[in-house]
């Protein structure tokens, strides 16, 4: 399984999808803390209450990880895309498929080794931004919160790294990651919808719509857990990001909610592992 992983790394060094990923993610880590330190600084010269810097700091973090999230799909799409119609159009996975390990265990460990890297880059990047914010913009964060945030921020990317693995084994590399960003398009302007429901409520049908891309995929319900969960939870998160505008929590996501989506995953796995089984090489 190792070396999975690691040959996953070296593929995505060839590529150069991991540098690309990195050296954007690191102007985009010093632009936003350069911003973070401007804007604290020209609110420190108003006088304000504790209460309303520790709001200041809250949407600051939301903003930061709203970008945060989508740099972490793209990095997922781009990497994965071409998981298996990639390597079947090129030879490669004839050649690794002809090895005697059940194919369904080699998707497996296809999945694991991306999932390592991805969940590696995303633990850094939600931690230097909460580092950012709570250093600079003197948020005050309890170890827990940031804990479950993490948790929760971490698990995102996986399940979109599951459909996009899947797709894999149906579409060719473009038509996959055509059809994975326009899902997650879907469930990112749904999320900003409902954020805009908390002003005046949404037409009925547009509900239906809401939920049905949030069970197609519930990358942008796992997302707004996580920040109610980094935000203290039922403590003051509701007080904190309600009114926010379109980055509003309308309705937190639940417990039966995230139980689903291990669900989904397991899934998505599953009838990725069949498909490809069966999948002709």
């Amino acid at each position: 399984m190792t070396m999975y992983i690691s040959a996953t790394f070296k593929e995505l060094t060839r590529k150069r999808v991991f540098l690309v990923t990195f050296i954007l993610t690191v102007v985009f880590m010093v632009l936003f803390a350069l911003g973070v330190r401007e804007l604290t600084g020209v609110i420190g010269m108003n006088t304000v209450s504790a209460a309303e810097r520790m709001l200041n700091g809250m949407v600051l973090m939301v903003l930061g990880l709203f970008f945060a999230q989508l740099l972490s799909a793209f990095f997922v799409l781009f990497s994965t895309m071409g998981t298996i119609t990639g390597e079947q159009e090129s030879g490669l996975l004839l050649a690794v498929a002809a090895r005697s390990l059940p194919r369904w265990r080699l998707y497996l460990a296809k999945w694991l080794g991306h999932a390592v890297w991805i969940t590696v880059y995303n633990a850094v990047l939600f931690l230097s931004l909460v580092w950012i914010v709570y250093s600079l913009a003197g948020l005050p964060l309890l170890p827990g919160d940031i804990l479950r945030g993490l948790g929760l921020f971490l698990w995102m990317p996986l399940l979109l790294l599951s459909l996009t693995m899947l797709g894999s084994v149906y579409l060719p590399m473009l038509g996959n990651g055509i059809c994975s960003a326009l899902l997650y398009g879907f469930a990112l302007f749904c999320g900003l919808v409902e954020g805009i429901s908390v002003y005046g409520g949404v037409n009925p049908a547009v509900e239906k719509f809401m939920l049905v891309t949030g069970l197609l995929l519930p990358t942008d319900s796992v997302y707004r857990r996580s920040l109610y969960e980094l935000a203290g939870g039922a403590d003051w998160a509701g007080l904190a990001i309600s009114d926010v505008g379109p980055f509003s929590i309308a309705n937190v996501p639940s417990n039966a909610f995230l139980l689903y989506t291990a669900g989904y995953a397991a899934l998505l796995l599953l009838l990725g592992c069949r498909a490809f089984s069966r999948k002709d090489l």
